[in-house]
C-alpha cells in the first residue's frame, strides 16, 4: 500500500475559480511549515521563507506562476559542520498546461539517464501538468528553494579537514607512472 506524500508547505490555488485572469497572492511559511521543510531540505533551520505569485490564468487553459521569493536560512558548513546563514531569493517562474499529462512526465532519476542533451532541454521547457485546474504554489515556492539554495555551503575560513589535507599531499609525493616513461623513452633516445 503506498503512502500519498503530504507536501510541508502547501497552498492550492484553484485557477478555475479565479475571478480574474491575473490574480496576485503572498506566501508565508508558519513556524510549523518552516521546520518540516527544513527536516526535509537536511537544514539547520529555515528563519523565514515567503513570495509575493502572480498567477496568470491564459484563455487557452494554461497558467503561469510568478514572482519573488525570498528565504532566511542556516546550513551546515561542509567542512566544519557550522551553522552557515544564506538570504536566498529566486524568481519563481513555472507554466502549467492541462494538455499535458503527468504519464508524459519522467517519474524517476532512472527516465533520464538514456534522453540526449535535446531531450533533456526540450523536457525543460516542457510546461508542468496542470490536473483540475489545481496548483499548489507552496510546494512549488519550496522547490525553488531547494534548487537555488548553496548546494555546498562553507563558513568563511573554513578549510579542508586535515584527512583530506594528508591526502591531497599523499597524491602529491607519488610518482607519475608516465614520468618514469618519459624518462625511459630519453634513455633510449641517448643509446641510438
Amino acid at each position: 500500500m503506498s503512502k500519498k506524500y503530504t507536501p510541508e508547505f502547501s497552498r492550492i490555488v484553484n485557477t478555475e475559480e479565479q475571478v480574474s485572469k491575473k490574480e496576485k497572492i503572498i506566501l508565508e511559511a508558519s513556524a510549523q511549515e518552516r521546520a518540516a521543510l527544513a527536516k526535509r531540505f537536511e537544514l539547520v533551520s529555515i528563519d523565514s521563507l515567503t513570495a509575493e505569485l502572480t498567477i496568470i490564468a491564459a484563455s487557452n487553459g494554461e497558467v503561469t506562476v510568478r514572482g519573488p521569493m525570498h528565504a532566511q536560512i542556516v546550513q551546515s558548513c561542509v567542512t566544519t559542520l557550522e551553522p552557515v546563514p544564506e538570504m536566498v531569493e529566486d524568481e519563481v517562474k513555472v507554466l502549467f498546461s492541462p494538455h499535458v499529462s503527468e504519464e508524459d512526465m519522467p517519474s524517476n532519476p532512472d527516465d533520464l539517464e538514456d534522453l540526449s542533451e535535446d531531450e533533456l532541454m526540450a523536457l525543460l521547457d516542457q510546461p508542468e501538468p496542470l490536473v483540475d485546474g489545481k496548483i499548489d504554489v507552496g510546494e512549488v515556492v519550496s522547490q525553488f528553494l531547494a534548487v537555488a539554495m548553496n548546494p555546498y555551503p562553507r563558513k568563511d575560513g573554513a578549510e579542508l579537514p586535515d584527512a583530506a589535507l594528508i591526502e591531497e599531499e599523499a597524491d602529491e609525493e607519488r610518482p607519475n607512472p608516465f614520468a618514469k616513461l618519459a624518462g625511459l623513452k630519453e634513455q633510449l633516445e641517448k643509446k641510438k
